[in-house]
């Protein structure tokens, strides 16, 4: 990563500092309405080098800010960047690729936590400024008059003045200074890519939560059809003389309660889809229609022992790099105040010269040194040196508290994944048998050796097996997206191949 501007880089540099030789000349007798006019030629040249000077600095970054932080707002802190087009239009049907792609493009938390780092990038030029000198240029005009006394009359005085103030030695507080903006930087970079971790995860889980419930639904649906097809069955052997008038009643009551099922899963579909589109930072009204998703691969992950895993994380998690260099902003911020309580040398130069009408025009110039020492401040830089420390303690107790949190996380993960992959072998063999009991149920009833008891039973065992299924290979998925989040790895390329995987 490329250091901030530090004494030997701002030496390296030669600023540019005008030369303006200041010469007024003004008739001892001039007129008020001259001596206006050459107040404003004064001031409107001031004025001017300010605009350049401004316009200059503007346009300039010798601490390489730019450099120090993400180039975008979907770009990882050294790590993949998604290109985001400028008017990108939303893929039909959407895959999981594109809608990773998407989120991490059009969500606002990806923007805020971009504006963050780059807030504290210029932080770090505005710590550099300490090693340039600071030029500052003043004009002022004063009228005066004087009556009843000897010498009565009038008096205008125009001053005109440019200082240079440069500072050379504060005992190590600029160098501290900066390297608490660039340890506050680097934690605002981490961050932005734990916002980005945090994004892409929404992203995934949502998209997959959307396809489960879409999937439910279509499971309700054919639910709602078998239930059907034994109430037409009952009626059937009503007709014939086979059945009871309650088997036709309880079989009504089935298919009932299954077309509720089927409506609460096309509402919470549509719930679904309003939570994608939002979590890829679309209106939730955008219409949607998503492809089919792999599944992530993520095997050899889940393979690993947790306390490889755990170790990975450590190294990985860009929270715990985050909480690492604040901690290391922290202890420069010790220095910082340290240093504030120690003399400092700096050099002095101005320029001016005055014209008086009536009078002289005086012209004046000084340079020098100046030796700061602080010698009774009211306690303030005492407390500011323990405000520190005590900021120090608070940021080390942050850093455990997440390493503890960290280590938490991946062993959550690591069992939730190891039970969803079990769930999902599971809920296939249970979907198995009870397509195969509602088969043998159905042919049973309908030829009048079963009960409608056992046909509804069976039934309902099959849509609660499809149901299964469906939630566990929803759960499987989203598992592995959050163990690779616990880790760290959680990057676009997880959903990019798995989809070329599937192709």
């Amino acid at each position: 990563m490329p250091r901030p501007v530090h004494r030997e880089a701002a030496r390296g540099v030669d600023p540019i500092i005008p030369s303006i030789p200041i010469a007024i000349a003004m008739p001892v007798r001039a007129s008020p309405r001259a001596v206006s006019r050459r107040v404003a030629r004064a001031s409107v040249l001031m004025l001017v080098l300010n605009a350049a000077c401004s316009l200059a600095q503007e346009r300039s970054d010798p601490a390489a800010t730019t450099a120090l932080r993400p180039p975008s707002a979907s770009a990882f802190w050294q790590g993949e960047a998604v290109p985001c087009p400028e008017a990108a239009q939303v893929p039909d049907p959407l895959h999981l690729a594109d809608a990773v792609d998407i989120a991490l493009c059009r969500n606002p938390l990806t923007r805020q936590s971009w504006a963050r780092a780059k807030v504290q990038a210029a932080e770090v030029g505005i710590a550099g400024s300490d090693f340039y000198p600071q030029v500052d240029a003043a004009v002022s005009l004063q009228r005066s008059e004087v009556r009843n006394v000897p010498g009565s009359g009038g008096r205008t005085d125009l001053d005109a003045s440019i200082g240079v103030d440069y500072l050379l030695f504060d005992f190590g507080g600029r160098e501290a200074n900066i390297e608490r903006a660039r340890q506050a930087l680097l934690a605002a970079n981490w961050t932005h890519d734990s916002n980005l971790q945090a994004v892409l995860f929404g992203a995934v889980g949502s998209y997959f939560q959307l396809y489960a419930a879409q999937e439910a639904v279509l499971s309700t649906r054919a639910a709602e059809q078998a239930s059907l097809t034994s109430l037409e069955a009952a009626r059937a052997r009503l007709k014939a003389g086979n059945a009871t008038r309650a088997d036709v009643l309880q079989a009504q009551t089935a298919h009932s309660q299954n077309q509720l099922t089927r409506t609460r899963a096309e509402g919470e579909a549509g719930v679904a889809l309003g939570v994608l589109a939002n979590s890829l930072g679309l209106p939730a009204q955008q219409p949607l229609r998503i492809a089919p998703p792999p599944d992530l691969a993520l095997q050899r992950a889940g393979d690993q022992a947790v306390e490889e895993l755990i170790a990975a994380a450590r190294e990985q998690r860009p929270d715990l790099a985050a909480a690492q260099a604040q901690v290391r902003a922290a202890r420069s911020a010790i220095d910082v105040a340290r240093a504030a309580t120690r003399p400092s040398l700096s050099a002095f130069g101005s320029v001016g010269a005055t014209q008086s009408t009536p009078g002289s025009d005086p012209r004046s110039g000084a340079i020098g040194l100046q030796l700061r020492i602080p010698i009774f401040t009211g306690y303030r830089d005492s407390y500011r040196v323990q405000q520190a420390r005590d900021q120090l303690d608070l940021e080390l107790a942050n850093r455990d508290r997440l390493g503890n949190d960290v280590a938490l996380d991946v062993w959550t993960a690591y069992q939730d994944l190891r039970t969803e992959r079990t769930a999902l072998d599971t809920s296939a063999d249970l979907v198995a048998s009870a397509q195969e009991n509602y088969s043998v149920a159905l042919g049973r009833y309908r030829a009048g050796v079963g009960t409608v008891t056992d046909l509804l039973n069976a039934q309902s065992a099959l849509a609660d097996a499809e149901l299964r299924r469906i939630q566990a290979r929803y759960r499987w998925n989203v598992s592995k997206a959050a163990l690779a989040r616990a880790i760290g790895v959680l990057q676009p390329a997880l959903a990019r191949s798995a989809a070329g995987a599937a192709r």
